[in-house]
C-alpha cells in the first residue's frame, strides 16, 4: 500500500534513514530525493523509494529479491534493504541498507507527512489489558482541561474533528504518519496512541518520539504472534526506543512483571498502585453495580472520584490517567473531572441499563487474568445468580481454554457457550468445544453456537438481583453477520431484546 504523502516537498532519504538508524551504508547517488515511498513492489511509481521489508519465511531472501527487480522494474529510485539482501544483488538504482528496514520505513512515512509527531505532545499507551480504557481516560483528563486531543486506539480514530472507524487493529506506518498529520491540520495539540505489542515488534513507530508512555500491566499475551512470553514481554519494554530522553514513565508497580523491571526504566517515572506503596495511590470507598467511589492520593493531596465504570482494573486504569495528568502539571481536581467526564467504554465493563431489575455488562475479556478480574468485581455487586455468555473463538491459545473454562467455572452459576461471530467456523467450534470440555460440572455449561440466541437465552434466565456478562468482542460496531449481511451488535442487540421483553416502570 502506498504511503499517503502530505504536501509536495521531498525529502532525503539518507537524511532521514540517518536520523533513525545508526547505520547505514549507501550505494551511489546517496543525495536522492523523494516524494513517495512503499514496501509494496506492485505499487511503486517512478521516484518512489522501494523498502524490502524481510519476513519470517524460509525463501524469505528470494521473495525479497523478487520483489526488488519487480520494483527497479516498475521504475523506483531507491531500494532500501536489510544486509542479508543487498549482498546478493546490484540494481541499477541507489541501495541504502540498514539493520531495520521497517523501523525505517516507519520513519520516512513520518517524514513525507511533515514529521506531525514533532508539532504533537505523544502519549503512548500500552500492556497487555486496559489500554483502550486508559487511553480514553487520558482524553478525556487532557480535554477537560482545554487541550485539543487525538486519539488513535482499537476503538478507532479521533483526529480532532472525526472520530473514524478502524478495520484493523493495528495501522501500519503509512496510516499511522497519514492520521498523526490530520491531527496536526485539525488543530491538536496532544496525540494519544494505544500501541500493541505488534506495532512495536514490527518498527512501526519509527520516527516518532513519545513525550509520556503509559505501562498499564504486562502479562501474556499474542504467543501465536510472538512465539514465546519473554519475547513478548521484551517486546512490550522496547516501547521506551522510542521515547524521548527526559519523557514521563507512568508504570503500575501492582503489576508484578512491571514492577520488577522499573529498575530498568531510565525515565523520569510516577508510580500507581493500590496495594504497593506509590506516587499514585487510591482506597476505594463504595462499590455498587452502577458506579464507584475511590479516594485517589498523590502527594499532599487526597481527592474523591466517582466513575460510573466499575472494579479494580478500572482503578488502575483511573490511577494511570491521572497520574499522566499530574506529570503534565494539571491540577488534580481537573484531573478528577476529566476521568468522571468518561462515564462509558464501549465494551470495558460497559452496563446496559434498559429498566430491568437485574445487571447486564458487555465486556471484551479474552484472556483468563482479565476474565478472572471482571467477574470478581461483579460476584462481590450480584447478590443473585451470575449468568456469563462467553463468546469463544480461534485467539483463544488451545493451551489455555482449559483456564478460561476453570475461571467461569469459579465465578459463574450458569455459562453459556457461544462463538463471536453468527458465521461459526470450525476452529471457532473447535474453541467452544474445548472450553467446554474443561468444565467439571457439565450441567453448568451449555453450547449455543448462534450468538444472538446465547445472548437471549441469557437475558431471559435473569431474575431480580442476578447479574448477565455477555463476553465477546466489545467493539462498537461488531462486524459480526447474522442471517446473511445483517450487521449483529452486542449492545444494540440486549436494548432491543430487553426494550421488548422487559417491563419498564413508567
Amino acid at each position: 500500500m502506498r504511503c499517503c504523502c502530505i504536501g509536495t516537498e521531498s525529502v532525503s532519504l539518507k537524511k532521514v534513514l540517518k536520523r533513525v538508524c545508526k547505520d547505514v551504508e549507501c550505494s551511489f547517488g546517496t543525495s536522492v530525493k523523494i516524494k513517495g515511498c512503499t514496501a509494496d513492489p506492485d505499487e511503486v511509481r517512478p521516484g518512489d523509494a522501494f523498502f524490502a521489508l524481510p519476513d519470517e519465511q524460509p525463501d524469505s531472501d528470494d521473495l525479497i529479491n523478487e520483489a526488488v527487480n519487480l520494483a527497479v522494474h516498475h521504475g523506483c529510485s531507491a531500494i532500501c534493504c536489510p544486509p542479508s539482501v543487498a549482498r546478493r544483488f546490484l540494481p541499477d538504482v541507489p541501495v541504502f541498507v540498514v539493520p531495520n528496514v521497517a523501523e525505517a520505513y516507519a520513519a520516512v512515512c513520518q517524514a513525507l507527512c511533515d514529521e506531525p509527531a514533532r508539532s504533537l505532545k505523544m502519549i503512548a499507551v500500552t500492556g497487555t489489558s486496559g489500554k483502550t480504557s486508559t487511553s480514553y481516560l487520558i482524553s478525556g483528563v487532557l480535554a477537560e482541561s482545554g487541550l485539543q486531543v487525538g486519539l488513535i486506539g482499537s476503538l478507532g480514530i479521533f483526529d480532532g474533528d472525526r472520530l473514524h472507524p478502524l478495520t484493523e487493529t493495528d495501522l501500519l506506518p503509512h496510516q499511522l504518519a497519514y492520521r498523526l498529520n490530520q491531527m496536526v491540520l485539525n488543530g491538536c495539540t496532544h496525540a494519544i496512541v494505544e500501541v500493541s505489542s505488534k506495532m512495536i515488534a514490527e518498527g512501526v513507530l519509527g520516527g516518532i518520539g513519545f513525550d509520556a508512555v503509559c505501562i498499564t500491566n504486562i502479562r501474556r499475551d499474542h504467543l501465536d504472534y510472538h512465539k514465546t512470553v519473554e519475547q513478548y514481554r521484551r517486546s512490550k519494554l522496547s516501547i521506551f526506543r522510542y521515547a524521548k530522553k527526559h519523557a514521563l514513565a507512568v508504570c503500575n508497580i501492582d503489576d508484578r512483571i512491571t514492577e520488577a523491571v522499573v529498575p530498568l526504566i531510565n525515565q523520569p517515572m510516577l508510580s500507581v498502585g493500590i496495594r504497593n506503596q506509590a506516587e499514585v495511590g487510591s482506597v476505594l470507598v463504595e462499590r455498587c453495580p452502577s458506579e464507584q467511589t475511590f479516594i485517589v492520593t498523590a502527594g499532599t493531596e487526597a481527592v474523591p472520584f466517582r466513575t460510573k465504570m466499575i472494579g479494580d482494573d478500572h482503578m488502575y486504569n483511573c490511577l494511570t490517567a491521572a497520574a499522566l495528568g499530574i506529570g503534565l502539571e494539571i491540577d488534580i481536581k481537573t484531573v478528577a473531572r476529566g476521568i468522571e467526564r468518561v462515564e462509558s467504554v464501549p465494551g470495558r465493563m460497559e452496563r446496559i441499563e434498559c429498566g430491568q431489575d437485574f445487571n447486564v455488562y458487555i465486556d471484551s475479556a479474552r484472556t483468563a487474568d482479565s476474565l478472572a478480574a471482571v467477574l470478581k468485581t461483579v460476584r462481590e455487586i450480584t447478590q443473585g445468580r451470575m449468568i456469563c455468555v462467553f463468546g469463544a473463538a480461534v485467539y483463544h491459545e488451545p493451551a489455555k481454554r482449559s483456564a478460561l473454562a476453570k475461571t467461569l467455572e469459579t465465578f459463574s452459576d450458569s455459562v453459556i457457550l457461544t462463538s463471536v461471530s453468527d458465521r461459526t467456523d470450525t476452529k471457532s467450534a473447535a474453541a467452544i468445544c474445548d472450553i467446554g470440555h474443561g468444565f467439571s460440572a457439565k450441567e453448568s455449561v451449555k453450547i449455543m453456537p448462534d450468538r444472538a440466541e446465547a445472548i437471549a437465552w441469557g437475558l431471559s434466565e435473569a431474575k431480580t438481583g442476578d447479574s448477565v456478562l455477555i463476553f465477546g468482542h466489545g467493539t462498537p460496531e461488531e462486524t459480526m453477520m447474522t442471517g446473511g449481511y445483517v450487521p449483529f451488535c452486542d449492545r444494540l442487540f440486549t436494548k432491543q431484546w430487553l426494550y421488548e421483553n422487559q417491563s419498564v416502570p413508567a
